[in-house]
């Protein structure tokens, strides 16, 4: 123990939730940077006008990716729902349920609109 330091824990001005760095990626990657991401692929979806181009690929990588940071978040022990409450299995497995068909949904829509529509 260090002086000073009852609990053997170095003080420190906030407290960090288990999983640590990981685990943050993780939760960055399903709750902002997959979405925000996803957007902007759809939209240059839309844009082309074409089915199957390189940027259909990058639009399945990112939910993918979403589904993997969800996952990690939730291996790490400190999985949180968006509003901050712990997170269980139930959380990572109706975020599957509801991502997958819906991503399947927007990027059908996008090329739809982008091939019948803006061509």
């Amino acid at each position: 123990m260090k002086p000073g330091s009852q609990s053997g824990k170095e003080p420190s001005g906030q407290d960090v939730p288990a999983g640590g760095g990981v685990a943050l990626l993780g939760r960055l990657m399903w709750m902002i940077i997959g979405p925000i991401c996803s957007v902007f692929i759809i939209h240059r979806i839309i844009q082309s006008g074409e089915w199957l181009t390189p940027l259909d690929a990058v639009f399945g990588l990112v939910v993918l990716l979403m589904l993997l940071g969800r996952w990690i978040e939730q291996r790490s022990g400190a999985a949180m729902t968006a509003m901050g409450e712990p997170a269980g299995e139930n959380h990572l497995r109706r975020y599957v349920q509801v991502l997958l068909p819906l991503a399947i949904g927007v990027w059908l829509a996008a090329n739809v609109v982008g091939i019948h529509f803006l061509a």
